[in-house]
């Protein structure tokens, strides 16, 4: 009876061994899978960023025409429109400029990156500012009242899609996530 029970430790040994290997093995390989060091361009991802945070120029235009476009999609009830304007507005450029800011603990540009941003976002008040006061409103439609409350699911999108957009942008090669 004894020598049955040892065999039967000897069993669960090797069970667990079996096991241990397994679940070890499979750790190590989902951490090289998940690695997100590998083809990472950090000094051309620096050098973007730091050039994109400046509204002027084709970034300026590009503001007032997604600031017109969102108006126009809150005009309209339309979320795709205002996906759309989402899409090629520049406003994540500063932003991005004010999270590496304060990720490498520059305060030259974490002041000239919020400067930025806060014109960016005049701007694009202005401009949507200038639509409805040139367009005829008729009645505020459901989209416009989502926007002035958001929830926790919207900070959940604004968050993960910046961690798309940074390791989309981090990358040598560009990907489809970037437009996204």
């Amino acid at each position: 009876m004894e020598e049955q029970k040892l065999s039967d430790s000897q069993k669960i040994d090797n069970i667990l061994r079996w096991l241990f290997k397994h679940i070890k093995r499979g750790i190590l390989y989902s951490i090289r899978i998940f690695n997100i060091k590998e083809g990472t361009d950090v000094e051309g991802t620096v050098k973007s960023i730091k050039e994109g945070i400046q509204v002027k120029g084709y970034n300026l235009w590009l503001l007032i025409a997604s600031a017109m476009i969102a108006s126009i999609g809150l005009d309209l009830n339309s979320p795709a429109v205002i996906i759309g304007a989402m899409l090629i507005s520049p406003l994540m450029s500063p932003i991005l400029g004010i999270g590496l800011a304060i990720g490498t603990t520059d305060r030259e540009m974490l002041y000239h990156a919020n400067r930025n941003f806060f014109i960016a976002v005049v701007i694009s008040f202005m401009t949507s500012v200038v639509y409805f006061l040139i367009t005829p409103l008729g009645h505020p439609q459901p989209e416009m009242f989502s926007r002035t409350e958001p929830t926790l699911l919207d900070v959940g999108v604004a968050f993960f899609g910046g961690v798309a957009g940074i390791v989309a942008a981090s990358r040598k090669e560009i990907t489809n996530a970037l437009p996204g």
